[in-house]
């Protein structure tokens, strides 16, 4: 899947006329300069090697004519062409000498865009800690100068580092940040560029619907404009999206309309993912003899463009084909057939090596260990999944420690930032009462130096003044309570003892070699983290939503009790849980209680069953389970003593308070024992998103 960093698409008819005006302008003047660098720029995108050509020209012509700023201009492009080449310490070398001109010559904007290049070096050699320095010194010199254009371009880079490294939510912020300074100036392009790296993050996220919005929205543009490789580049990501959804045939719709533009454009890598793509989708479909057609015709395309990692991709799903396939030309026997799947393995293998894939060579040697296995040659294909296993424990190890590195780093980034957010709403609040009141006793004293033939009237103006202010401060100190509740919902949310406990299972389980268990438990954990902060900052969200990172939860929890219970969430057909809205993890302190105050201490498996309910304009929510009860867990005898609740009931109990006061509504919740277990139910006001 495609992401841009940045919008460069030369026009071949640009192109013609620029060498025009260079064949007919003989002069050696600042006409001929500006052309020379011109093709310099526009041949990086098609020629880099003649882009050199024209840069080093632009570079002796500059200095004859002593012009130091397109000197460093040609210079500068010098090292775009590297770059297009993939001579990236070049391009560096380069992109520093334009850098020293800039500084010198005090273009503080020349400088911005120099380091904007070196941080998109720095990102294709994988060290994004310096792409992304070099991105953030170039965006606090355009946001200095005030120039939208570069902050917007550093913006979407920004964007796409964060996108590389999975930070989600960053990348979002930065590619909005993005769109919306491209809006403002109209910027049609730019907008369809940013639009499909957002939709890029929703496939990635897994929401395709808001994935497809984007990549439509950009479809739209690209076509009204008339930018057919945008347009074909747009079609591919939105078969990629259906792909993803399991919807194949759809998917090889959307495939074909980009092949089309891509042939009639002359695009020739755009040809070539087109017919890989359609390659893997007809594999899916099984159809062998279409899927190797395509695919054949896509390695032929990447073979003359010298692209290693597109024939990584084709070869591995070619093999795939041969592998699966019943009968294939040049194939007659199922011993041919595994024979031809075997080099095809092997030739992905090769070209994964070269562009150094790990993802592609795991996949590879894993086919390839199949393969020999069908053949019975068993110790050839023990010696390739032996490969395989060094292979995946290596992506594993390395992207599975920062993965639990960065959730860490952003709980404990979220959990200062909420804190700080709601000692600041607290001072704010009573700073304001406080000014309020100064200046009421200032008033009155100076209403009190006046005319006694007004004292009605300041009586009057004293007594609504002090009711007002007393409203105020009302108001502020609830407005403080509704955040210290929010923050210490988030807290017990984020319990630090789960925290913990999560991670020591994902280790536990890497160290007992189950990868499989690790991985399924890391995925639903990370799913469930990213829940719980994005639906914090919302007072309501959608019920299928808080249903799913409740169910996450269990299936946490059960993990780690080694299955010790079951749950069953029961929905009344008069309920709309995509349009029903409640506050987010109300249920979740109850379910907890459940599972570890009653069914943890319970000989033998229980059992939790959840009712969502209609009872007249109110939402009931059941929790049932089986355990040993409250009273032989000791929470009424620890309530008894204590005088108070736990830390999550009391929280949820001063929530539903702070929701009767806003909605003027008369929900709360009711504990009951039963003969086996505990019952709570819980009522809302019944809230519809339309």
């Amino acid at each position: 899947m495609m992401f841009i960093a940045c919008a460069c698409i030369a026009q071949q008819r640009e192109l013609d006329s620029l060498l025009q005006i260079l064949e007919s302008h003989q002069q050696n003047d600042s006409t001929k300069l500006k052309a020379l660098l011109d093709i310099s720029f526009d041949y990086s995108s098609i020629d880099p090697d003649k882009g050199l050509e024209k840069a080093e020209e632009a570079i002796l012509l500059a200095k004859k004519l002593n012009d130091q700023q397109r000197l460093a201009s040609a210079i500068n492009y010098k090292g775009v062409n590297f770059e297009a080449k993939s001579l990236e310490d070049s391009a560096i070398t380069y992109y520093n000498r334009a850098l020293d001109i800039r500084k010198k010559t005090g273009d503080n904007t020349g400088v911005a865009k120099i380091l904007h290049n070196i941080g998109i070096v720095y990102f294709n050699l994988s060290d994004y800690t310096k792409a992304l320095d070099f991105q953030q010194q170039s965006l606090a010199i355009f946001e200095n100068n005030n120039y939208n254009r570069g902050i917007a371009g550093d913006l979407n880079s920004i964007g796409v580092i964060f996108l590389t490294i999975a930070d989600y939510p960053r990348s979002l912020d930065s590619y909005l940040k993005a769109l919306r300074i491209y809006e403002k100036g109209n910027d049609g392009m730019s907008i369809a560029m940013v639009s499909s790296n957002i939709g890029i993050i929703y496939n990635h996220l897994s929401d395709y619907n808001k994935a497809l919005k984007y990549h439509f929205e950009a479809l739209k543009i690209y076509k009204e404009s008339g930018n057919k490789n945008g347009e074909q580049q747009a079609l591919g990501n939105i078969g990629n999206c259906y792909d993803d959804l399991n919807q194949p045939k759809k998917a090889l719709g959307y495939y074909q309309q980009g092949l089309a533009i891509a042939e009639e454009q002359g695009f020739k890598m755009g040809i070539a993912n087109s017919l890989s793509n359609m390659g893997t989708v007809y594999n899916k479909l099984r159809d062998y003899k279409n899927a190797s057609t395509h695919l054949n015709q896509a390695i032929d395309i990447y073979k003359k463009l010298g692209n290693e990692s597109g024939l990584a991709s084709a070869y591995n799903q070619l093999g795939n084909t041969y592998r699966n396939a019943t009968f294939l030309a040049g194939a007659p026997n199922k011993s041919d057939r595994y024979q031809k799947a075997i080099s095809y393995f092997d030739q992905s293998l090769q070209s994964a090596i070269k562009t150094g894939t790990l993802d592609t060579q795991g996949e590879s040697w894993q086919q390839l260990s199949e393969t020999y296995k069908d053949k019975k040659d068993f110790e050839r294909a023990l010696n390739a999944y032996k490969n395989y296993i060094i292979i995946r424990d290596s992506i594993f190890n390395d992207q599975r420690k920062q993965d639990i590195t960065r959730l860490e780093i952003q709980h404990e980034y979220n959990k200062k930032e909420a804190l700080l957010k709601s000692e600041a709403d607290k001072k704010q609040a009573l700073a304001a009462t406080e000014i309020r009141r100064h200046r009421l006793v200032k008033n009155i004293i100076a209403l009190g130096a006046g005319i006694i033939l007004f004292a009605a009237a300041i009586v009057f103006i004293f007594y609504k003044r002090k009711r007002d202010a007393q409203q105020q401060q009302k108001e502020a100190e609830f407005k403080a309570q509704v955040t210290d509740t929010e923050i210490k919902a988030l807290r017990s949310q984020m319990n630090p003892h789960f925290i913990f406990n999560s991670l020591n299972s994902i280790n536990d389980y890497i160290s007992k070699n189950d990868l499989k268990s690790a991985d399924t438990y890391l995925v639903k954990f990370a799913k469930i983290m990213r829940l719980i902060l994005e639906n914090s900052e919302k007072k309501e969200v959608r019920l299928s939503d808080d249903l799913q990172a409740l169910e996450l939860y269990m299936q946490l929890e059960s993990l780690r009790l080694n299955n010790k219970f079951t749950y069953n969430i029961k929905i009344s057909d008069a309920i709309d849980v995509e349009n029903t809205l409640i506050p987010p993890l109300l249920l979740q302190p109850f379910v907890e209680n459940s599972i570890w105050h009653g069914i943890s201490g319970k000989q033998g498996n229980g059992k939790i069953l959840i009712r969502i309910e209609k009872e007249n304009e109110m939402i009931k929510c059941t929790i049932e389970d089986d355990g040993i009860g409250r009273i032989k867990s000791g929470i009424l005898k620890e309530e008894k003593n204590n005088n108070e609740k736990s830390f999550g009931m009391k929280i949820t109990h001063a929530r539903i308070e702070i929701i009767n006061k806003i909605k003027k509504s008369n929900a709360g919740v009711e504990l009951s024992d039963l003969a086996d277990g505990t019952k709570v139910e819980l009522k809302l006001p019944l809230e519809l998103s339309f």
